[in-house]
């Protein structure tokens, strides 16, 4: 039976119709080919460096390289204009889209993703995450950065070979800032962080996904993805870059065990940082949205997104 569901804390919400006659298996994506000659050009493979943009820092072993920043060769924000946001009249605001777009390679080797690392090879691509995100917001016209992961062409990546991008720009995140202010309202009502009292009740009910000392995963009550998760550490802190090296350990171990499992159906995947803008509070953490299906007029008319995998079902999957 279809059920409508209301986000925790938004006023966001969605129909889930189950497919009970699916299996995870039987969303397997089939992953097109690709030619001996888009591999050898590949701008992120070991060999063709030189077809990047200048290195801003790597991360080596044996003397090769393993992790790689540089800034994209086709930014979406650059340093050369005015940041200050204006409002010429009662509707038109604008400036210009000033920040810093970088990129991050995980791995050297064309065919391997986040998932083939191992755990430590994890924390070590969120520690490289944070240095930039510190780097970045040393500038004082920064507002945001944003921390995101395309996997798949369904996903918006133009390229195969495994990359995170980095955004820093002039204006505060909408989804972040939204969180931001759901948090606070529900703050002022009770005293209490939402995110940590969701984490309590999430942690005894049937969609968590996995938990360790220092951090949790969970199917979100009103998943808008199929498969969707949400990861969370258990202490209250505002950005990962505040995360001990323990709570780092832990949170490659949870996302070793996500990725790998939608690696067995060639997902499809957004993964994205949510961290408190600068000044304010927010309990940080990571979404993924595996881009199983496409919205339709439905979702785009009404906001309300249909999903056919409960996330009951979802974290089953997972934790199997």
């Amino acid at each position: 039976m279809a059920e409508l569901r209301k986000d925790y804390l938004r006023n966001r919400w969605v129909i889930i119709v189950p497919e009970r006659s699916k299996r995870p298996q039987e969303y397997k994506k089939i992953l097109e080919p690709e030619s001996e000659e888009v591999r050898k050009n590949c701008f992120f493979c070991a060999g063709n460096e030189h077809l990047t943009p200048p290195e801003i820092m790597r991360v080596e072993k044996k003397g090769k390289w393993i992790m790689r920043v540089f800034p994209n060769k086709f930014p979406a924000v650059d340093v050369n204009g005015d940041s200050e946001i204006k409002q010429n009249d009662s509707f038109f605001t604008s400036s210009h889209a000033y920040g810093r777009h970088e990129i991050v390679v995980e791995t050297p080797n064309h065919n391997e993703t986040l998932a083939d690392l191992d755990t430590e090879g994890i924390k070590q691509a969120l520690e490289l995450y944070i240095n930039r995100i510190k780097a970045l917001t040393t500038d004082p016209k920064i507002k945001q950065v944003a921390v995101f992961k395309n996997e798949g062409k369904e996903a918006g990546a133009s390229i195969r070979h495994t990359h995170t991008q980095i955004i820093a720009y002039n204006r505060l995140a909408e989804t972040v800032d939204n969180e931001e202010q759901a948090a606070m309202d529900f703050e002022k009502k009770t005293g209490k962080c939402p995110y940590c009292e969701i984490i309590k009740a999430e942690a005894k009910g049937p969609r968590k996904i996995m938990e360790t000392r220092n951090a949790i995963a969970f199917a979100p009550y009103a998943s808008r993805f199929p498969f969707e998760v949400k990861l969370f550490p258990k202490r209250h802190v505002n950005s990962i870059v505040d995360f001990s090296s323990a709570e780092l350990k832990d949170y490659a171990k949870i996302l070793k065990k996500i990725l790998s499992k939608l690696k067995t159906m060639n997902a499809p995947y957004n993964l994205y940082f949510h961290n408190a803008s600068q000044g304010k509070s927010l309990h940080c953490h990571v979404k993924i949205n595996p881009r199983m299906f496409s919205w339709g007029g439905f979702e785009y008319a009404t906001g309300c997104i249909i999903n056919t995998v409960p996330p009951e079902e979802a974290a089953k999957f997972y934790r199997k």
